[in-house]
């Protein structure tokens, strides 16, 4: 039985598989236009629910434990990729948001 959204089940599946291929030591069997496939859409769909359905939450579970060194490594190559600097990424901090 598939997700009403289409999105959901698919999501979990490749969730499941990425952790198993973190847990196994197996990542360099995760191509890496995997990944940006990941990081994209998840980042669209993150700023869509943020911006356009004014709807915040985290951006990651508290249970997946994302260290700070995993968040910063991202944000940073994130950053270089959309060509942004500290400077952009102040103004943004600043935005408020509603819990």
């Amino acid at each position: 039985m598939s997700s009403p959204d289409g999105v959901s089940d698919p999501a979990a599946a490749a969730f499941d598989a990425a952790l198993k291929a973190l847990t196994d030591g197996k990542t360099e069997d995760v191509s890496a236009e995997t990944v940006q496939k990941l990081l994209t859409a998840g980042a669209k769909l993150y700023c869509r629910k943020l911006t356009e359905e004014d709807s915040y939450f985290p951006p990651f579970r508290a249970e997946d434990g994302v260290t700070a060194t995993e968040a910063v490594v991202a944000i940073a190559e994130m950053m270089r990729a959309a060509d942004l600097n500290t400077f952009d990424l102040a103004m943004w901090m600043s935005r408020p948001h509603s819990e």
